[in-house]
């Protein structure tokens, strides 16, 4: 595609000394001949932007080698399979009806009217405990008198 006086194009600023935008000013045939950095304004002949030449390959590259490790994110476990692993050896059929006034126990199993079958997995508070429900973990109060 040819090129017309007024377009932008990519290229290394010696001035700025990075790949910036360019106004071409003036073309021979099919080479652009003069261009403005419209950073710092400066005309000149245009240069190949680095992240193009070999040159600005291999810094990037050797930016890659120096730079600490990315750390991997975990991934988060699906509650359903967190909840399925705390019933291996639990009764269900023994769970307990879920009551704001009873005392619970981690690992005990309850029957809530809402979220269903869950796990006591820890006591927070005093009064609250967190609960292994097939769709997420949830606080409740208990112990309440």
């Amino acid at each position: 595609m040819p090129y017309v006086v007024g377009n932008a194009i990519e290229g290394y600023c010696v001035e700025c000394k990075q790949d910036t935008v360019h106004t071409v000013l003036d073309i021979e045939g099919l080479l652009i001949r003069l261009v403005r950095c419209e950073k710092c304004r400066t005309e000149g002949p245009l240069k190949t932007p680095r992240s193009k030449t070999k040159a600005g390959l291999r810094e990037v590259a050797a930016k890659r080698r120096t730079a600490p490790p990315r750390r991997r994110r975990r991934k988060a476990e699906d509650p359903a399979q967190i909840f399925r692993k705390l019933l291996v050896g639990k009764e269900v059929g023994r769970a307990k009806k879920y009551n704001p006034k009873a005392d619970l126990e981690i690992g005990k199993v309850i029957k809530h009217p809402s979220f269903g079958i869950g796990v006591v997995v820890s006591m927070n508070e005093p009064q609250k405990a967190s609960i292994a429900f097939e769709d997420g973990t949830r606080v409740l109060v208990c112990d309440r008198k």
